[in-house]
Order: C-alpha cells, then sequence, then structure tokens
C-alpha cells in the first residue's frame, strides 16, 4: 500500500521514523563542519605558536617554517570557508546562535592577514599577536560547541563530549605553549605569567577529565600514552615556577620547551583526528540503521494496512509472537491494533531513553560552553583579550567565592543570552 493511502496514525508513526532519520542527516552535516573546524584550529595552532618563537627569538631562519605553516592555515580556511558559505545559502534548521558565532568567526578571521604581515615583520609584539591568534581559535571552538546542541542521538552526543572536551584542552595546550615561550624566552616568568601558567594547566586538567569520562577504550589507550611521554613538559612547568629575575634560566630553554610541547600537541592532533573518525563512524552507523529501521517499519505498517483493509494477508506478528492474519473470537480489530500499540509504545520508550541519555551527555558540555559565552560576552562588551576575560571571570569567581561556572551563568543571565 502506498503511504498516503494509509490510515493518519499509521502515517504519523511513519513521519516520526523519518524525522529522526533526517535529524541523523543534519547531524552528520555538523558533526563534518567539526571535524573541518578542528583541522583548521589546529593549523592556526601550529602557527601561533611558531608565530610566537619567531618573535621571541628574532631568528630570521625561522621565517620560512612560518610562511609554510601561514600557507596551510590558509588552504584549511578556504576549505571551511566554501562549507560555511553553503550554510549561509541554505541555513535549514540552524540556529540564529550558530550563525552569529560563525559571523564572529569569520571576522576574526578577517583578522588574521593584517597580522600576518605584522608578525613577518616583526611589528607586533608577541602578546599581541598570541591574543589575537587565541581570539581567532576560540571564535572557531565557540562554533563546534554551538553545533552540539544538534546532537539527537546518545552515541553520537558522547562521542561530540569527548571529542569537544579534547579540543579545548588541546587548544588551551597550544595557549600554555605561547606563555613558556615568552617566560623562557625572557629568562624568567612574571608573577602574572606563572599564574597563568597554573591557571591553564589545571583548565586543561578539568577538559581532558571530561573527555576521559565519555571517550572510548581505544581513544584512552591513546591518551595514556601521550600521558606518559609528558614528562619532561611537566618538568619544565616545575622549572618555570622556580625561575625569577635573580635566578634566570638560559632563554635556549624557550626553543627546547617549543619542541617539547610541540611534540605532544602533535600527538594531540592524531589523537584528536581519532575521535573525530568515531564521530563521523557512528553518524554514518545511526544513519544506516535509521534508514533501515524506517525501511522495516514501513513494510510493517504497509501490511498491516493492507489486511485491515482486506485487500492482502498481512502476517503481522504481535508481542507474544502469534500470527495475526486469522481473526481471533472475539474480533479482528482489537487484535490487530495491538501490534500498533505496541509500536508506539516503544518508540516513545525509545525516545524517552534517548531524551535522558542525552540530557546527561549534554550536562557535561553546559559548563564550558556557558564559561565560553560569558569570555564572548565580556569581549564584545569591554573589548577584552580572551585571556584577560577569562582572566576577570577567575577574579570574579575568587572574589564572590563562586565556581567559574555560576560567575559565567550570572554573566549570560544578566546579558540575556541564556
Amino acid at each position: 500500500m502506498a503511504e498516503r493511502h494509509m490510515p493518519p496514525p499509521l502515517r504519523f508513526l511513519l513521519a516520526a521514523r523519518r524525522s529522526e532519520l533526517h535529524g541523523l542527516e543534519a547531524l552528520a552535516r555538523s558533526c563534518d563542519l567539526v571535524v573541518r573546524i578542528g583541522a583548521l584550529a589546529h593549523a592556526l595552532q601550529k602557527e601561533r605558536g611558531y608565530s610566537n618563537l619567531y618573535l621571541c627569538s628574532a631568528d630570521a631562519r625561522l621565517q620560512p617554517a612560518l610562511a609554510g605553516l601561514t600557507g596551510d592555515a590558509e588552504a584549511v580556511e578556504a576549505e571551511v570557508r566554501q562549507l560555511l558559505d553553503g550554510l549561509a545559502a541554505d541555513p535549514g534548521n540552524a540556529r540564529a546562535r550558530l550563525l552569529n558565532g560563525i559571523a564572529y568567526s569569520l571576522f576574526r578571521l578577517d583578522e588574521l592577514a593584517g597580522l600576518r604581515r605584522l608578525v613577518r615583520d616583526r611589528r607586533v609584539p608577541a602578546e599581541d599577536a598570541d591574543a589575537r591568534f587565541t581570539q581567532a581559535v576560540g571564535s572557531l571552538l565557540a562554533i563546534v560547541f554551538e553545533t552540539a546542541d544538534a546532537a539527537l542521538d546518545p552515541g553520537v552526543a558522547r562521542n561530540l563530549v569527548a571529542l569537544l572536551n579534547f579540543m579545548q584542552g588541546k587548544e588551551l595546550s597550544g595557549q600554555e605553549r605561547a606563555c613558556g615561550v615568552m617566560g623562557y624566552t625572557a629568562g624568567c616568568f612574571s608573577d602574572a605569567q606563572k599564574a597563568r601558567m597554573l591557571g591553564l594547566a589545571a583548565s586543561q586538567e578539568r577538559s581532558f577529565g571530561i573527555f576521559v569520562q565519555y571517550a572510548e577504550p581505544d581513544a584512552l589507550q591513546c591518551w595514556e600514552r601521550i600521558q606518559q611521554q609528558g614528562g619532561q613538559v611537566r618538568r619544565m612547568r616545575d622549572v618555570a615556577q622556580r625561575t625569577s629575575a635573580g635566578q634566570p634560566v638560559d632563554a635556549g630553554l624557550a626553543e627546547l620547551w617549543f619542541d617539547l610541547y610541540t611534540a605532544r600537541i602533535d600527538a594531540m592532533r592524531g589523537l584528536e583526528s581519532l575521535l573525530a573518525q568515531a564521530l563521523a563512524q557512528r553518524c554514518a552507523q545511526r544513519i544506516a540503521e535509521a534508514r533501515q529501521e524506517l525501511d522495516d517499519r514501513r513494510l510493517l505498517l504497509s501490511r498491516y494496512a493492507d489486511h485491515a483493509s482486506g485487500r492482502a494477508p498481512s502476517m503481522v506478528y504481535g508481542v507474544h509472537g502469534r500470527v495475526v492474519d486469522a481473526p481471533p473470537p472475539d474480533g479482528v480489530g482489537g487484535e490487530l491494533e495491538r501490534p500498533i500499540l505496541d509500536m508506539m509504545r516503544e518508540q516513545a520508550l525509545r525516545m524517552q531513553q534517548a531524551d535522558d541519555a542525552l540530557a546527561a551527555a549534554r550536562g557535561a558540555l553546559d559548563e564550558t560552553r556557558r564559561i565560553d559565552r560569558a569570555k564572548r560576552i565580556l569581549i564584545g562588551r569591554y573589548g577584552l583579550t580572551e585571556q584577560a576575560a577569562h582572566e576577570r571571570l577567575q577574579r570574579a569567581a575568587m572574589d564572590g567565592g563562586l565556581s567559574l561556572a555560576d560567575v559565567a551563568r550570572q554573566i549570560v543571565e544578566q546579558a540575556g543570552d541564556g
């Protein structure tokens, strides 16, 4: 029987399944955007790190390598812009906040051409260049976190939680690399730099801790190997905290710190790619399953509708495994309604279980997303850098005896951006 000739309850059962399938297909497109943005963020992180080293060391021999990294970042950026242009032309179900975040990110990316010229000519302080690259990367990660709201499948949501928090931790690692280069180049770290290094390490621990809660076994094994290889970085963190103007260290340690931390971040990129691949595979698997479920349900309901109309035997089975083609003694209608009601109950129960699982997974993203949103509010309102906005949040939290998340919630609610 053609679907349009089915009774309304059956058509709406199928419509519910089609809606799930369309949601998964839209989520797959969002996940593709996440993967592309992750690649761009990594390229900018590499360029930021090398720009920092180039500005601090004043070594002209670094310029060709820096130019190569700039070219790599621009190539990836062109791919991301093409994807975003398609979204602008056909936004579909994209939410206004996501589109607004994309606009802000493109604004920050547009600024990079001028910044790169200043870096090349050494006409910008390393701290300023670092802050402006960080704003661009931060705007990209904000897009990634906004796409998480599109997750409608619990398994996909868990993969997203693991990937997004790992990306956040990796970005914080890049910021720590830059801060370390500046301190070691100077021979000692200021009190402000020491505090920032400690704060960045603590924030990384939190992001990676959430990643560990949601990551799959193969990703956890890879992370364990990266952690085991990080002993030298941890020791150099300790050295940084012990430096002072009266006890400086060799400025040559800046390059050692940069090389060690770059190897660590490159290893993180490998794990990030593994997480992205797992996310894409989970999306593809769920789409295939949803399509098969829709086809099976369409066939079953079509058979039921044909049977109910008297056109053909349906061979529909009830929940107890008995064939319901033969009319029971108490009449056909009551017995044939049972499998349909069972389908409705099963579908409602499955959707409720999915909602519960999604709520748990999304809860892990809420705090990070709220903090990021609060920082963007402060950046837009007061013209702060990303680092300055984060420090303002931290000071407010300490002064008020609140958590960072509580302060961020207050800022977001006051701005009406909740």
